[in-house]
């Protein structure tokens, strides 16, 4: 009997292409996640900096969902892994004929078949297009258990929304080889600065700094409440995959966060589909370790009117951007060095064979955990929770 059986119309099938075009930005694995009332498509990057996840409603987005309660699983869910290439390669081979052609994709039907005594387990995708034309894909997947990342929406006192188009025409500035991006407020203007540190070898220079920033108005964001002078540092790889996805659905795109290094989120929803990005940021502020809210700018549209168009520059140097030069060099380097596996022991404590674990049990409230150089302030964590219940079981940080 199948643990999971749905079926997509062609425009939802080409959805769930683009979300795993999106997702390969972050993995070559995608997890896949099913519940009785929801689908849950998300990945993890490999230095574990950056969570996506893609909720699918089951009224809403699929023309047909059945779901049997996993029998291995107390909360009924069924999880899995899958290669990502090999899956978007099954929708990509059809969706080229949308636009007319004698073999368009006119529905998909996915059935999970789950067998615990025999070798492999089969995720079968059946194309049915026109003139009776019907292929059938069979891949295996691993049966894994799926992490969600925790993220404290209260805590993320800075917002800001603005249209996922705008940030699209914005990041094609930035130069392809770019690694970082840093967001910084100041005097009613936001700066997306993209930025590639020097890199040398003794005298020979590998790696030729380069950065482009480009100022934007906050008028020209839809809402903006977010501390000025505080410099919030992110992938721009990870940007640029977001950005792309939401600016082809055509929505706005939100994000929150407390202030640098702590865990930003963007997200936005579209016809069903619930859309959420958790990144691991660096950077500083005045105040890392109390934001005051008297120093933010507020700001939210009433209208579509835009301000005057945004201004760019461009430069190659061997100097760092303005704004980031007086940054802690440990805070700039920090991205690259650490991920979300990365943790560092504020105080003493006793020797432990875990201690350098990814999880921490949060039962444990005499182990506190801090950035580099940083003081942490308390709320505000990026965890795991391999549940989603979070009264029942137990969840877990990481900084």
């Amino acid at each position: 009997m199948p643990v999971l059986k749905f079926a997509l119309t062609a425009d939802a099938a080409g959805q769930v292409h683009n979300i795993l075009t999106c997702l390969g930005k972050f993995s070559d694995s995608v997890f896949i996640e099913g519940r009785h009332d929801r689908l849950v498509l998300s990945a993890l990057n490999p230095s574990r900096s950056g969570y996506a996840s893609f909720t699918l409603d089951k009224s809403s987005f699929f023309s047909d969902y059945e779901f049997a309660s996993h029998r291995g699983r107390v909360d009924g869910r069924f999880t899995c892994q899958i290669y990502n290439k090999a899956l978007s390669s099954v929708f990509k081979s059809r969706l080229a004929d949308t636009r007319g052609g004698d073999t368009a994709l006119e529905r998909c039907e996915i059935t999970v078949e789950e067998e615990p005594y025999k070798v492999t387990c089969r995720f079968i995708v059946k194309l049915i297009c026109r003139h009776g034309v019907t292929k059938t894909y069979k891949l295996t997947y691993e049966s894994i258990e799926v992490m969600q990342a925790l993220f404290n929406k209260s805590a993320a006192h800075n917002v800001f929304q603005i249209s996922a188009k705008m940030l699209k025409e914005y990041s094609d500035y930035f130069a392809p080889k770019a690694e970082q991006l840093d967001m910084y407020a100041e005097n009613g203007r936001v700066t997306f600065t993209s930025f590639t540190e020097k890199i040398m070898d003794g005298k020979e220079i590998l790696k030729q700094p380069l950065h482009t920033a480009v100022s934007v108005d906050v008028k020209d964001f839809e809402e903006y409440r977010a501390e000025e002078k505080a410099h919030i540092i992110i992938s721009v790889k990870d940007f640029k995959a977001i950005v792309a996805h939401a600016e082809s659905l055509g929505v706005a795109l939100r994000a929150q966060y407390s202030h640098p290094n702590r865990p930003l989120q963007f997200s936005y929803t579209r016809g069903g589909m619930k859309c959420e990005f958790t990144l691991m940021t660096t950077g500083s502020s005045q105040d890392s370790a109390a934001p005051r809210l008297t120093e933010a700018v507020e700001w939210r549209a009433d209208t579509r009117s835009r301000s005057a168009p945004s201004t760019r520059s461009e430069s190659r140097s061997t100097e760092m951007p303005r704004s980031l030069q007086n940054q802690p060099i440990a805070s700039r380097n920090t991205l690259r060095q650490r991920g979300l596996g990365s943790v560092t022991r504020a105080t003493p404590h006793n020797s432990d064979p875990e201690a350098d674990s990814l999880f921490v049990p949060l039962a444990e409230d005499d182990w506190r955990w801090e950035p580099l150089e940083e003081q942490e302030p308390e709320g505000d964590t990026l965890g795991w929770d391999a549940s989603e219940e979070q009264v029942s079981h137990p969840r877990y940080t990481v900084l």
